[in-house]
């Protein structure tokens, strides 16, 4: 298992029927398109929309930026791992997994669902 979940993802849970899972149409046209602009992870041929990481969180986290060594803004984080929720006792790296919002989806649906380029523009994001 990747420790990514992409588009394709959101359209498998999405086909369940659970209402948990429901998406707006328009993310299902543009996938079926391949409409990724320069956002899409290369080799996983997809938006990646969320992934695992092994920092330190805890209740309140969420909405943190999510940085890489560069000090560029990868995601924001919004949960963690069941199994990670005993680091508010003792942190393990073996076990810490938190979970963010890939700032290329964020930014997909900006573009994308949303039609705000001009932000994005207006924010400096170059790719």
């Amino acid at each position: 298992m990747r420790p990514y979940t992409t588009i394709k993802g959101i359209l498998e849970k999405g086909a369940t029927a659970n209402p948990d899972f429901a998406y707006p149409e328009q993310i299902k046209t543009l996938w079926n398109a391949k409409d990724f602009g320069p956002y899409a992870k290369k080799d996983l041929n997809d938006v990646p929309v969320s992934f695992l990481y092994n920092m330190d969180t805890t209740g309140g986290n969420s909405g943190s930026p999510i940085m890489n060594a560069y000090g560029e803004l990868i995601g924001v984080n919004f949960d963690r791992a069941y199994g990670a929720t005993i680091n508010d006792y003792a942190w393990n790296d073996s076990y810490s997994r938190s979970i963010g919002v890939d700032i290329r989806y964020v930014l997909w649906v900006a573009s994308k669902i949303d039609k705000a380029d001009f932000l994005i523009k207006e924010m400096g994001v170059k790719f």
